[in-house]
């Protein structure tokens, strides 16, 4: 397979034996301090795909060279990544991205992340400094050379980059993982859901659909701690504050479910972004090792990459993986001891409150039974061809005001439990891949206070997972699927201490498996809506189900991701029922015979042949039955608006952006209205109205058939759906360019897997790391046009799911350099 390319660069970006401590001093850009604490020097030796080690003797030296290397790869990237994380993209792009600064701005506080890199022991401020060194140093190098080091991208948007200090590298990280993954909330629009339910079926039929479309807690659903020995202090808790909170504007903007919505989530129920999956195995389950680890993130896809990879080495550093938006945290690799990975967080870190505002004025709230003064900070907004734009970010003692709804006199605030440490949360991963065993991870997780699943393997066939961040020990009568009362009297009562958040250490199953789906029993949160419908049943098929292996060899962990890319996500939920609705049927018989098209179908929905079509008929089939199933099922008895949101998005678009696909949330519903009191939520509401469910599959799969027959004809085998493709974008995940237009990749088929795919093979012989991180670890664009060689060369490997192994020891490094860089 292949994709149209830009055209590349001969040989590799920089080879040089030295670079001269020198730097060029005409553009203002250039000017640099040298470090007082330099040390004897960083080596960065480069393989054949470009991906960077870097040798020191000095963690400050380290990370000037991971700084430099990235620089080098994706300066314009990561120029673009901190305009878009700290929100001074219009400065550079324009008025288009006023909207999106603003609602940046409003996210965070400078003078906090600030003071909080200023509180670091000298030895972690390394960590940051030595990287914005490494940037600069490049910087320097580029201002000396425009004419072939300066990436195109500057030119065609017409700015120059700027120099990077402490704040920035950890911006980057603040604005990427943090608000994006950690920042998820549900409330507002859950709130808002209600009352269209209420106001459409009454205040006892709206409550009780309310509770079935969004419950607190369903315990058949997959859990990555297994739920037999769990050990947690989190649960459901009794509804209680809903009379108690004013109406709420329907349609109300609100800045946290619109950084939500661009960053990966979506319109209500999928509000958040959560996207990614994992499966480990370890000692009794693992063939040809001691332990097995397949990540997948799902972070979308992206040119350059979302990712960067890495091997730093020296100064008690000795590992290699990949991170994204080359964060000084590598989230996924391994250092020959330990393996980690990660998945998005499942932890209700998070909670709005419903302030009351007062009439005469309404920069004031109660609290406490006072009137209390709104903190302002008035931000100013540089606009590329305009004027400066000004505006104030609001903040109660809950936290930044998200929404002001004037007409009901209320506005909403964001508390989040992790605020004033997220640097030291980045710290923590950034000495993760220092951990050699499970204690030393598990104490660097206690030091993490947003929520981000952390796994880990060992090479003596040790698993485990950790799901960190600082939980808030809350009232027992606040329903954390809306609002909480601001007026003081649904405070929380404090944090609760790390040992409180769920763990598995060798699970008696031997593996452990996630694919965003709950983290442990009793550990719910406002927008997970965890059900037994859940994508994780895919893994667990492999490792539990009917015919699994009771063992894997690291290559049959590997093709996994091949069968659960292309999985049918709602057909297991859907096919025995039908089945059941045929058994007593002859075999010959024509409704049996339609019904066992889809009940013998595997569910693999794919191209395999690469006609732009899948070859199965029976992904058509879903498409067309599924929207008939759930109109009978569900039309009668949610609002039209309710309704309309749960039938959107059931598959991929022809051309699809979403980062990963889950089961359609429809599907939820329909499962536990067919389990009805075997349901693991309550069905107050019949949505089968009384009818069998048998028939009413049967039914509407009937219907779908002749529908199909009369405009694709009688023959199933031209039954067929064009297949989904995804464009590597040339903007970054919230639509801010981060390359050229013409550096888009589009026409990829389309796979429900990880932006990049890593496996860490470990123990019973030689460790490996395997990988494909596409399009390929470099973006730089010369001012000709050129690309890298390394610009796209693993995009063929991904897409044919094949990897690449990474270089773990000195020796595999040094017989697969390609350049090598000295800094002095």
């Amino acid at each position: 397979m292949s994709f149209a390319r830009p055209r590349r660069l001969a040989v590799s970006l920089l080879t040089v034996a030295a670079l001269a401590a020198g730097t060029a001093s005409s553009p203002a850009w250039s000017a640099s301090a040298r470090s007082e604490n330099a040390d004897q020097g960083v080596t960065i030796r480069r393989d054949t795909y470009g991906i960077p080690h870097v040798y020191a003797n000095t963690t400050r030296g380290i990370f000037r060279g991971f700084g430099y290397a990235v620089a080098q790869d994706r300066l314009f990237q990561m120029e673009m990544s901190r305009r878009t994380t700290q929100g001074t993209v219009s400065e550079v792009m324009g008025a288009a991205y006023l909207a999106l600064d603003k609602d940046t701005r409003n996210g965070f506080d400078p003078a906090s992340i600030q003071a909080q890199i200023a509180a670091l022991p000298q030895e972690d401020r390394d960590i940051l400094e030595g990287y914005a060194e490494g940037m600069n140093r490049w910087l320097d190098a580029v201002a000396a050379s425009p004419s072939t080091l300066m990436p195109k991208q500057f030119l065609d948007y017409g700015f120059s980059p700027s120099r990077w200090t402490a704040y920035d590298v950890a911006m980057v990280w603040v604005g990427t993982m943090a608000n994006r993954y950690s920042d998820s909330s549900s409330e507002i629009p859950n709130y808002q859901v209600l009352q269209e339910l209420i106001a459409a079926k009454g205040e006892a039929e709206g409550r009780a659909l309310f509770d079935q479309l969004v419950w607190l807690d369903d315990p058949l659903a997959p859990t990555t701690v297994p739920r037999e020995g769990a050990i947690g202090k989190a649960g459901p808790r009794a509804p209680s504050q809903r009379p108690q909170l004013a109406p709420i504007t329907p349609g109300l903007r609100d800045v946290g479910v619109e950084m939500n919505a661009r960053s990966g989530g979506g319109q209500w129920p999928n509000t958040a972004p959560v996207a990614s999956n994992i499966w480990i195995t370890g000692k009794g389950r693992t063939v040809d090792a001691k332990s097995v680890l397949v990540n997948g993130p799902q972070f979308q896809w992206f040119n350059p990459s979302y990712v960067f990879g890495i091997g730093l080495h020296g100064a008690g550093w000795d590992f290699a993986g990949n991170t994204p938006f080359a964060y000084p945290s590598v989230i996924f690799g391994t250092n020959n001891e330990i393996s980690w990975g990660a998945t998005a967080g499942p932890m209700n870190v998070v909670d709005m409150y419903q302030e009351t505002l007062n009439p005469a004025n309404p920069r004031q709230y109660r609290f406490d039974g006072q009137w209390r003064d709104m903190q302002v900070r008035t931000v100013s907004i540089p606009v590329k061809g305009s004027t400066d734009v000004s505006f104030d970010v609001l903040t109660t003692v809950h936290g930044y005001v998200t929404s002001v709804d004037a007409v009901n006199n209320r506005a909403y605030a964001k508390k989040r439990s992790w605020t004033g440490y997220e640097v030291s949360s980045l710290i923590a991963w950034a000495k993760l891949p220092r951990a050699k065993n499970f204690e030393e991870f598990s104490a660097l997780a206690a030091q993490f206070a947003i929520s981000i699943n952390w796994y880990y393997a060992d090479k003596k066939g040790n698993i485990g997972y950790i799901s960190p961040g600082r939980l808030p020990d809350r009232p027992a009568n606040q329903d954390i699927r809306i609002p909480a009362v601001g007026d003081g009297s649904m405070e929380w009562k404090g944090v609760l201490p790390p040992s409180a958040n769920p763990v598995t250490y060798n699970p008696t199953q031997g593996f452990i498996a996630n694919w965003n789906n709950q983290a442990g029993p009793g550990f719910n949160n406002d927008y997970g809506n965890w059900s037994v419908v859940d994508r994780d049943q895919e893994i667990l098929a492999a490792f539990s189900g009917a015919g699994a292996r009771t063992a894997y060899t690291s290559q049959q962990m590997w093709e996994l991701n091949e069968r659960f890319s292309f999985a049918d996500l709602n057909l297991r939920y859907l096919a025995p029922v039908l089945a059941k609705a045929v058994a007593g049927l002859p075999a010959d018989d024509p409704v049996r015979r339609d019904v066992e098209l889809l009940t013998t179908w595997s569910g693999e929905t794919r191209d395999r042949n690469g006609d732009g079509f899948y070859d199965a008929p029976q992904a058509t089939i879903m498409r067309t039955w599924l929207p008939l199933l759930a109109k009978a099922v569900l039309s009668d008895d949610l609002p039209a608006s309710v309704y309309n949101r749960y039938i959107a998005g059931m598959y991929m678009a022809p051309v699809e952006a979403r980062a990963s696909i889950r089961p359609a949330q429809a599907v939820k519903l329909i499962h536990n209205a067919q389990l009805g009191a075997d349901a693991g939520v309550a069905q107050t509401v019949d949505f089968l109205n009384g009818a069998p469910a048998t028939e009413v599959y049967l039914a509407t799969y009937r219907e779908a058939l002749a529908a199909l027959r009369a405009t694709k004809g009688a023959d199933s085998a031209g039954w067929l759906t064009p297949a989904s493709t995804m464009a590597f974008s040339y903007k970054n995940f919230l639509g801010v360019p981060q390359a050229s237009p013409g550096d888009q990749i589009n026409g990829v088929p389309y796979a429900n897997r990880g932006t990049e795919n890593d496996m860490a093979v470990l123990g019973a012989g030689a460790n490996r790391l395997c990988l494909a991180a596409p399009p390929g670890q470099s973006g730089f664009v010369a001012p000709d046009g050129t690309t890298s060689a390394h610009a796209t060369d693993q995009l063929e490997l991904y897409t044919s799911f094949q990897c690449r192994n990474e270089h773990l020891t000195r020796a595999s490094v040094d017989a697969a350099t390609e350049s090598v860089t000295v800094l002095k």
